[in-house]
């Protein structure tokens, strides 16, 4: 909910920075870290560089980096999601529908962000035991087994193993039919988050029943 309000600010005309904000740029979880940060380098570039400064240069270089990707405040348009961002794509999903944000914050952890754009192929093992998890953020693709296409995949789409109802479908690569941007999750990291949440589980199992029975 704090990092839900502070993303928001960065839309308020006029929103002036507080120092509770800025604490919020030394908070030991990096979802509240980076959002903060992302805020206050938007609103106030010289705050940021002498609250810069102060931060440890660890935490400094995994800020730089996630605003020099994030300077815009056009959405999407950059490609990139912040944290925050990757957890607000993923709640629009059905399949993670009522699951609380909190939850998947530690499953966005895990989530390679993919940016290609149209025409860019990336490839699986479909018989690696770590086959990924993919969830279509934004754009399109076509799902393909080497040149044959077997679906198209559009945003909120998820191809997995898990999510499959019926026969498993074989397919070893994606490709982009417009600029697209896809969350990769390792098998075995989707695995260890959904082993330490149990509630995720339960979500899951719940909303997997009821897709596939409104696709049944």
């Amino acid at each position: 909910t704090k990092a839900c309000a502070i993303h928001a600010s960065a839309y308020i005309p006029d929103f002036r920075i507080s120092r509770g904000l800025i604490a919020q740029v030394f908070n030991m979880d990096k979802v509240l870290q980076e959002t903060a940060a992302w805020v206050i380098y938007n609103k106030d570039l010289k705050a940021y560089e002498a609250i810069g400064e102060r931060i440890p240069e660890r935490d400094k270089i995994f800020l730089d980096s996630s605003i020099e990707k994030k300077q815009r405040l056009e959405g999407l348009e950059d490609g990139f999601f912040l944290g925050i961002e990757m957890v607000m794509s993923i709640k629009q999903s059905p399949i993670f529908k009522g699951i609380h944000g909190s939850l998947l914050n530690d499953l966005a952890d895990k989530i390679t962000p993919l940016d290609l754009n149209r025409g860019e192929i990336t490839k699986f093992n479909p018989d690696d035991h770590d086959t990924p998890i993919f969830i279509v953020a934004h754009g399109e693709l076509n799902l393909k087994n080497d040149q044959t296409r077997i679906s198209t995949l559009k945003t909120g789409s998820i191809y997995g193993d898990l999510f499959q109802n019926g026969p498993t479908i074989r397919a070893n690569m994606l490709e982009a039919t417009e600029r697209s941007v896809v969350f990769k999750i390792n098998l075995m990291d989707f695995y260890f988050v959904m082993a330490n949440h149990h509630e995720l589980v339960q979500g899951l199992i719940k909303n997997i029943t009821e897709v596939n029975k409104h696709f049944s």
